[in-house]
């Protein structure tokens, strides 16, 4: 759309408000400045065409909170907005697309175009096309609409006008996914509608047309009695958030389904509404591949295998072995595809990262937990044993026919749990090793492609007439790949790159290179020289982009991480983000990287070879190192501010990470769901760093690993935090830093104690307090000194306790640390409450939760209230602590500290036992047992268990 009074120079801007504000021009992403620049633009895009006041932009950005330099920072902002929105404008020449009269700013309506409008435009097609009744339509343009949505409306962006417009915005993309559901169900996708259903009542759990669309979508799976459930689930919620009680329609809805009304549609089987949960059937392959030819000998046989012509039943284990780069994982794929139908209870796929270069391969209790969980199993409910795991899977897949495609398997033993699978499934397996071996299996060794399947492969990845038109240059380029798929579609990336070069100029190359040649016939080494090729192509190039692609493959190199994003390369290579941004889009089109969720990519795993090759070459140590530095200075900023964002009041050790702009986070809910995705590249890059021979990496390593402490703790990945402090400790004890050491042995005993194991807690808790006694600031011997209290607490030893507890408080009151004096209250007050001193236990925990409110610190308030619900049941009165522990049990769900939940939990169940209300009792011990066994809190699940056998001596003396 061109600009008024510039021709067709100027494009109009594309805004996207329907997530984190961005904008783009001409595909380029622009700097919109600082949020409330970005807020500005959102104003005046809303309004576009129209005249808003210079009052009414102060009172949009700031409301009745506008600073003494609105006025001026209004000008500001609309000076910004306007060198983005004219770049090429004469010094002279006036403002065409957002102009200033007496009256006010204006925003030309072609100068932005937003997908907000679009969003709108979307839906109100879609009510037209609901209107005709034609239904498949009316879907198309929702999903169309739901689809250009990327996060919370408006990111964040402060104001009275941005919150006004994103609750509008939010409330209609809530509306939109409840028609959605309700076309689905219309058309009779009933499972669709209920998995969208699911997460909107889960998002907006008090919307009640949401309920009565997902009580409808159970009645008609048949499963009436939930449908039911969901009724009486809205009515508490209602009740308990609003004080009110449905509204006629959920209750005339609930009424109908009571009945069993023929009007609601399909009734429910008696069968069916006695089930306790569908069945669930994943359908987990990977897209069947577009280009996929030849291997017909192999297809036909794997087809005769895993879906037998006769009916019978399919072979139990099929493995596809053969070099890196024959094509095993698209032939697995394709077959599964082929043989879907004789798989009606699902198709399930799982990377098994058997050949991963510097990636752990997935073990087989991960394995095992993956696949339950993909047929239905609650997290929680996965066992922590790997016979107890095989032995549920089995009972899972007794009765059915389910396909599982385990790819890139490193051998037999990796996945030995899969192979007495019950009779009627499959386990189809690619893998770089034999398994000849392997007990029921029928291995398929898979070769070089036929010349003639490689030219006609060739064909379809850059066209028929190209090799056509030089069928000599065609074939023998097939020869120079070796007849190996990855090689030849890399080679086809190449020539589609530019389509006026000729088959027998990229021959020639090859040719050039004699021991390419070589190591093009000979497996894994002709995918290298293929990458090669790929590789100076792009750095040989006279576009910047591309020399830019391939100085990031380089430096990809340095990193040992599973995957990464946009922001990892920006940090390795030190430029921008949007020039990162583009770097790897370059990578994904020449088929150097894959994408995945979330906007992460990650490298073939030849490729991830070839790039630590590369990195080894180009870059010296020094570069190397700085790279490294860079990634961790990322992770490091990125980690301190979702912990901000979590709970601000958690103390981290400080340290000066290489300096770097941290990760996009905005609310505690994104840092959540970021920390755990980045897990395990956070995890790798760490433990890189602290490996380093360069004692500034070890470090920044080290501290790394600190700085993941608390959302580690929060998550429960006690063993995570077992063996990253652990190596911590290696690189205080190698650098003789006594600091590290210090720190170390701190949050080895925390993650010690979080496990349970209270005496080996002990050992480093000590060790701890007495380096502080020479290292250290005066909080780092009061923090010392408060966690020994802790562990001496949970080992009983109360009058050793409360010595280091008391002395712990001074000190905070001495310094004036008011996190340090409401943790001394705590360990005080447990102490205290050890030794039978009950008041003044109480009077401890009261204090620390007055302290906690005021300073807004909901974990401390939260263990106050733990300390005050274990004095109510000191005291006989278990009802006062429920009540306290339920408080904490809702806000530490929350906030997901999966720690202090298993805590609540258990005393709650302890507590319900003691008021004689045994079921509730069981419920809440054996919930604490499935997350203690979950998360390794050894403590919990002998808690746990001690307190199931009191019940069951308490029901038998009851019967007696």
């Amino acid at each position: 759309m061109a600009s008024e009074g510039s021709g067709a120079r100027q494009a109009g801007i594309r805004l996207r408000v329907l997530g984190p504000v961005t904008a783009s021009l001409d595909d380029r992403q622009l700097n919109l400045g600082p949020p409330l620049q970005r807020a500005t633009l959102c104003v005046l895009a809303a309004r576009a065409g129209q005249i808003v006041s210079k009052e009414q932009l102060i009172d949009d950005l700031w409301g009745g909170a506008a600073p003494k330099t609105a006025e001026q920072s209004v000008y500001t902002y609309v000076a910004g907005l306007r060198r983005l929105l004219e770049p090429d404008r004469g010094r002279r020449g006036p403002f065409r697309l957002l102009t200033h009269s007496a009256s006010g700013y204006s925003l030309a309506r072609s100068a932005c175009r937003t997908d907000a409008e679009e969003f709108e435009q979307r839906v109100a097609e879609a009510r037209r096309f609901q209107a005709k009744e034609d239904l498949g339509a009316w879907l198309r343009e929702l999903e169309a609409a739901l689809g250009l949505w990327a996060g919370t409306a408006l990111g964040g962006l402060p104001g009275p006008f941005c919150e006004t417009e994103r609750a509008r915005l939010e409330g209609m993309r809530l509306t939109v996914r409840e028609d959605q559901a309700d076309a689905l169900l219309r058309l009779g996708r009933r499972q669709e509608s209920l998995e969208v259903l699911v997460g909107l009542t889960t998002e907006a759990p008090l919307r009640e047309r949401a309920r009565e669309l997902q009580m409808l979508a159970l009645y008609r799976c048949g499963r009436q009695a939930e449908a039911l459930e969901v009724f009486h689930d809205a009515r508490r919620l209602l009740a308990e958030r609003l004080g009110v009680d449905p509204g006629e329609s959920l209750r005339r809805a609930y009424e109908l389904i009571l009945r069993a009304d023929p009007s609601l549609g399909v009734s429910p089987s008696p069968a069916t509404a006695a089930a306790p949960a569908e069945v669930v059937r994943p359908r987990q392959l990977p897209r069947d591949p577009q280009v996929f030819v030849g291997r017909t000998d192999t297809v036909v046989r794997l087809r005769a295998l895993l879906a037998p012509w006769d009916g019978s039943e399919p072979q139990a284990v099929v493995a596809v072995t053969g070099t890196a780069g024959a094509g095993k994982s698209t032939l697995a794929v394709r077959a599964a595809h082929m043989v879907s139908d004789h798989y009606p209870d699902g198709q399930l796929y799982l990377n098994m990262l058997g050949a991963t270069p510097g990636v752990g391969r997935l073990n087989p209790l991960d394995l095992l937990g993956r696949l339950l969980r993909s047929l239905g199993v609650r997290p929680e409910a996965v066992p922590s044993d790997q016979d107890e795991a095989t032995a549920m899977l089995r009972d899972r897949l007794a009765g059915r026919r389910t396909l599982i495609v385990l790819d890139d398997a490193a051998g037999p033993e990796q996945v030995r749990p899969l192979l007495g699978l019950p009779a009627g499934n499959a386990l189809l397996v690619t893998s770089r090793e034999s398994f000849a071996a392997a007990d029921d299996c029928v291995q398929l060794v898979l070769g070089r492609m036929q010349r003639s399947e490689s030219v006609a492969m060739l064909a379809k990845l850059i066209g028929a007439e190209r090799v056509a038109a030089d069928p000599a240059a065609a074939a023998e380029l097939a020869g120079l790949c070796g007849g190996l798929p990855l090689a030849l579609r890399l080679a086809a990336a190449r020539l589609a790159e530019n389509r006026h070069t000729p088959l027998a100029e990229l021959n020639a190359r090859l040719r050039d290179e004699r021991r390419a040649l070589h190591e093009l016939e000979s497996g894994d080494l002709a995918v290298r020289a293929s990458l090669q090729l790929s590789y100076d192509l792009l750095a040989t190039s006279p576009h910047d982009l591309d020399r830019t692609a391939a100085a990031a493959l380089c430096h990809l190199g340095v990193l040992r991480t599973p995957d990464a994003t946009p922001e990892v390369v920006a940090a390795l290579l030190d430029v921008p983000l949007a020039a990162a941004d583009r770097a790897v889009a370059r990578l994904v089109r020449a088929h150097l990287a894959e994408p995945d969720d979330h906007a992460r990519f990650r490298l073939h795993d030849l490729v991830r070879l070839f790039a630590m090759e590369l990195a080894e070459r180009h870059l010296g140590p020094e570069a190397r190192d700085e790279a490294l530095d860079r990634v961790l200075g990322l992770y490091g900023s990125s980690v301190r501010l979702a912990m901000r964002l979590l709970d601000p009041h958690r103390v981290h050790p400080p340290h000066e990470f290489a300096e770097r702009e941290p990760f996009t986070l905005t609310d505690g809910d994104g840092a959540s769901v970021w920390l755990e995705r980045e897990r395990p590249n956070l995890l790798a890059t760490a433990a890189q760093g602290m490996v380093s021979p360069d004692p500034s990496l070890a470090r920044s390593g080290a501290y790394l690993c600190f700085s993941f402490h608390w959302p580690l703790t929060f998550m429960s990945h006690h063993a995570d935090l077992l063996i990253l402090n652990g190596r911590a400790l290696e690189v205080g004890e190698r650098l003789a830093d006594q600091e590290i050491s210090a720190l170390a042995h701190g949050y080895i005993a925390m993650s010690l104690g979080n496990a349970g194991r209270y005496d080996e807690a002990l050992v480093h808790q000590r060790a701890e307090v007495e380096l502080r006694r020479t290292v250290g600031d005066p909080f780092s011997r009061m923090r010392a000194l408060g966690n020994l209290s802790v562990v001496l607490n949970s080992l009983h030893r109360y009058e050793e306790a409360l010595p280091s507890a008391r002395e712990q408080l001074r000190l905070a009151r001495e310094i004036g640390t008011e996190v340090g004096e409401r943790h001394a209250l705590m360990v005080v007050g447990a102490a205290q409450l050890g030794l039978g001193d009950v008041a003044a236990a109480r009077a401890a925990y009261a204090e620390m939760g007055a302290l906690a409110r005021e300073a807004g610190d909901a974990m401390h308030e939260g263990e106050a209230l733990i300390g005050m619900a274990k004095v109510h049941m000191h005291r006989g009165d278990p009802w006062s602590a429920a009540i306290l522990l339920e408080k904490v049990l809702l806000s530490v769900r929350e906030s997901r500290h999966r720690a202090m939940e298993v805590r609540c939990l258990g005393h709650l169940g302890r507590a319900a036992r003691l008021m004689g209300r045994y079921g509730k009792a069981r419920a809440y011990l054996l919930e604490t047992l499935d997350v203690a066994e979950k998360y390794g809190a050894g403590y919990w699940v002998g808690f746990a268990r001690e307190e199931l056998a009191l019940l069951d001596r308490g029901h038998a003396a009851a019967g007696d």
